[in-house]
């Protein structure tokens, strides 16, 4: 029996074909942000919240393996039963959640994740989790909803504001932190972790 916690922001698993939808490749392009990690080819990426790789499909290519993790076994599943997934020899798909990654400390070169910082409920915890995986000199991509009425997104007063966003990063001991312009609809950012 699993239980699944719904605060009423966490993204329904069954309206996952919205995820998958033209338009929405379209305004937010997974290209866009895969190429802005600038992988080289031999690292090991943390996808979390990868539910049904819409950005994993893209970055898996670019790296040498991907690791998805995600609390819902059924976006998993769907991301399984997709076409391309067989493809995609060097992705491991984990259930697991974000404050607690399924990953062994100093692991992973590159962690990202896509609209789950307002869902995201212990800050601290979350950020000490993405350090933990992280391997010296680390680095983190976040990509979450501006803060102002967009189509499509949860209600306004469910995000993060980017200022605030950007200052919790600071806060828990990211540096070199950079906005990157990707999206229209989103805030997106690097950041690394001390060598």
């Amino acid at each position: 029996m699993t239980h699944h916690h719904n605060h009423g922001h966490s993204f329904d698993p069954e309206n996952w074909r919205k995820l998958e939808s033209e338009e929405r490749r379209e305004r937010m392009n997974p290209g866009k942000l895969a190429q802005a990690m600038g992988l080289k080819g031999n690292e090991v990426v943390l996808d979390i919240g990868v539910g049904t790789g819409f950005f994993a499909t893209e970055v898996a290519p670019l790296c040498a393996r991907l690791i998805g993790v995600d609390h819902s076994s059924r976006m998993l599943d769907i991301f399984r039963s997709k076409e391309i997934f067989p493809k995609l020899a060097n992705v491991e798909l984990m259930e697991g959640k974000a404050e607690n990654l399924p990953v062994p400390p100093a692991s992973v070169d590159v962690v990202f994740h896509v609209n789950l910082f307002h869902e995201v409920e212990d800050m601290e915890a979350f950020h000490a989790g993405i350090k933990r995986a992280l391997k010296p000199a680390g680095r983190l991509f976040m990509v979450d909803w501006h803060a102002r009425p967009t189509q499509g997104g949860p209600p306004p007063e469910h995000r993060i504001p980017e200022e605030k966003a950007m200052a919790l990063l600071e806060r828990y001991g990211f540096q070199n932190i950079r906005k990157l312009n990707l999206y229209q609809d989103h805030y997106a950012f690097s950041a690394e972790i001390p060598r």
